[in-house]
């Protein structure tokens, strides 16, 4: 049985900062929570046109698709690795104090 699809968004590197971005509806963006959504297989073939467009401008490397939950109404990573990619801090709570399936918004 085919695996059913999951919400994704298009994540790269900004070639020039470094810094993770994410592909939003008019470019690339650094919040995730204004990322353009893929609801369908086809709509994430139409985003990666556009996220390979990005390394032909030469304004991003390393793109990739980066499944997304949208329980709050918008795009929030699924992984942990990717969680704390966007959540911008460079530190995070471990054990019982860490939050299991979303980091703190504030960024």
């Amino acid at each position: 049985m085919a695996k059913a699809f999951q919400p994704s968004v298009f994540t790269a590197n900004d070639l020039i900062e470094g810094d993770a971005v994410y592909l939003g509806e008019t470019g690339w963006v650094r919040d995730v929570r204004d990322a353009a959504v893929a609801a369908t297989a086809a709509a994430l073939s139409a985003l990666e046109a556009r996220a390979e467009a990005g390394i032909a401008a030469n304004e991003v490397v390393g793109i990739y698709a980066l499944p997304v939950s949208l329980e709050a109404g918008a795009p929030w990573p699924v992984t942990r690795r990717e969680q704390i990619k966007a959540s911008r801090n460079t530190t995070i709570a471990v054990g019982p104090a860490a939050q299991p399936a979303r980091l703190s918004d504030a960024a």
